[in-house]
């Protein structure tokens, strides 16, 4: 049986999993214009890093570096949410 930390982080994985999915999702239906291309591409990239620097800070080699990745997942999520 899971702890609740561990299952904290579980959901918190699958969570960013599914959101990456919709993200994708959602940026494959935009309009195929100049702009939206660019805003797309701009909003994959922050989008789908918010996942990738946590799984990345969960196979750190110290705290300080997990801390790093996590931050990172954060500026990556401020940033989404301007596109």
């Amino acid at each position: 049986m899971q702890n609740d930390k561990s299952k904290l982080k579980n959901d918190f994985k699958k969570r960013l999993y599914n959101f990456t999915l919709k993200l994708i999702d959602f940026i494959d239906k935009l309009p195929n214009d100049n702009v939206s291309r660019r805003m797309g591409d701009q909003l994959l990239r922050s989008g789908t890093s918010i996942i990738g620097n946590y799984i990345e800070g969960q196979s750190s080699s110290s705290k300080k570096d997990f801390i790093n990745f996590f931050n990172h997942s954060l500026k990556s999520s401020n940033e989404s949410k301007l596109w």
